[in-house]
């Protein structure tokens, strides 16, 4: 009976050392994640985590062991935070690292009654903000499998080719989401599920996101910058080219007035490029007419058996610079060429273009071209070979899916996609705008 009683009191001991609760955190982004915060009370440390085995059951039992044997991974968790505790007065004071897959960062937040508040340090010493609410309990804090299915079928009608749907690469990615949806239990597994398991589609740029307010991601831009480099000598740096004729003439005027006899048009990490960005810095610099390729939509390929040439694509299509598409809506159209026609001040010195393993999407086309008709010098890394024009497609009032709703073709009829472009001068992204100043 004495050693029952000692027992009992042992298991007290051992559960008033622990507390456990759940909570609802919001990123900037408005991402949340299910939190299981467990405050070890004797030893002042806690543990948190989103659902248990989260990447176990997305990786497969067999890929995770590999990963974790190798140091790739250390939780079995898509987040884990520990660390240290603190009570400051009706406060506790959380301090330890934010492990998200295999990144970490330096995490701090205090908790008051129901409310949390707290941030994570990146790599760059940028500060992220993450407050919640304490919930009842762990259930998933949507209907992510109803999410899923609306996913599924907006795939199903937009996606820029049918035929992909049938491939064993979408019906396994599929079927594998459909096993895990029931476990999902917030958002940043959501998107880890679809950006993972997605890297094996055969198509590129299938990712979800919140709707930001007022579509951030849709109208931020940066300012048109030309920098002077040398006196003969002027770089467009990436991400901030002319995205218009009218920003196009401005920059010409400048170019001609001072004279510059060689450009470099840094396209590094650009995977933003519009469509009549592209055309407009096309026909500045070519001193020739040329139809140098199409973007063909779903509704193309439902009504068509064959892939259209050059010489075809006036009669069926607009030009990348005739109109201006409203974001979202490129795929209820059949496609758009480049059709290149010379600018009446076409620059006529020497072009060098920057690129990397993230030139993509647009910037990506536009390198092609540029190499494919002799009118630049690329130099830096292959290129992503993700030629696919995509575009954020509405879920519901909360999600939307950066969807691949066309593919780019060239003149010939020639898919680039999963390709990438060989650059002329083949050195490190990090060291092209060297090796291109070293010529001057």
């Amino acid at each position: 009976m004495y050693k029952i009683l000692i027992f009992a009191v042992l298991i007290l001991q051992s559960i008033n050392s622990f507390s456990q609760s759940f909570w609802k955190i919001g990123n900037e982004n408005g991402d949340e994640i299910l939190l299981t915060l467990v405050v070890n009370n004797e030893k002042n440390t806690f543990e948190a985590f989103t659902r248990k085995d989260a990447l176990k059951d997305l990786a497969g039992i067999f890929t995770y062991t590999l990963a974790k044997a190798a140091g790739k991974l250390k939780y079995a968790e898509i987040v884990f935070i520990q660390g240290q505790t603190q009570r400051k007065n009706d406060s506790l004071l959380l301090k330890g690292i934010f492990n998200y897959f295999d990144r970490q960062y330096q995490f701090s937040a205090s908790i008051s009654g129901i409310h949390f508040k707290g941030k994570y340090i990146d790599n760059r010493n940028r500060s992220h903000l993450l407050t919640g609410i304490k919930v009842p309990d762990n259930k998933p804090l949507k209907d992510y499998p109803t999410i899923i299915n609306a996913i599924f079928s907006l795939t199903e009608k937009t996606l820029f080719n049918s035929l992909l749907l049938k491939s064993d690469e979408w019906l396994n990615f599929k079927k594998k989401v459909n096993e895990l949806k029931p476990k999902i239990s917030d958002d940043y597994e959501l998107v880890a599920i679809f950006y993972w398991l997605g890297k094996k589609l055969p198509f590129s740029q299938y990712e979800i996101s919140k709707i930001r307010p007022n579509n951030e991601h849709q109208t931020r831009r940066n300012i048109v910058n030309l920098r002077e480099i040398k006196s003969n000598l002027a770089v467009f740096d990436a991400n901030s080219l002319p995205e218009n004729q009218k920003e196009m003439d401005s920059i010409a005027a400048i170019i001609t007035k001072k004279g510059y006899t060689s450009l470099i048009i840094d396209l590094r990490r650009n995977n933003r490029l519009g469509l009549n960005a592209a055309g407009v810095l096309a026909n500045y610099l070519s001193g020739k007419s040329i139809a140098a390729g199409a973007y063909l939509t779903r509704k193309w390929f439902d009504r068509n058996t064959i892939i259209p040439k050059s010489q075809d694509y006036k009669k069926l299509f607009s030009g990348f610079t005739e109109i201006v598409y409203k974001s979202g809506e490129f795929y209820k159209e059949q496609g758009s060429y480049l059709n290149i026609v010379p600018h009446e001040k076409a620059f006529i010195g020497k072009v060098y273009v920057l690129v990397d393993s993230r030139t993509s999407k647009v910037a990506e086309v536009l390198t092609f071209v540029l190499k494919n008709e002799k009118i630049a010098t690329i130099v830096g890394q292959k290129t992503a070979g993700a030629f696919e024009f995509s575009e954020h497609v509405t879920i519901n009032s909360e999600y939307e899916l950066n969807l691949p709703v066309a593919d780019f073709y060239t003149g010939e009829g020639k898919s680039l996609n999963k390709i990438g472009i060989e650059p002329n001068v083949t050195v490190s992204g990090e060291d092209a705008m060297k090796y291109v100043l070293k010529l001057f």
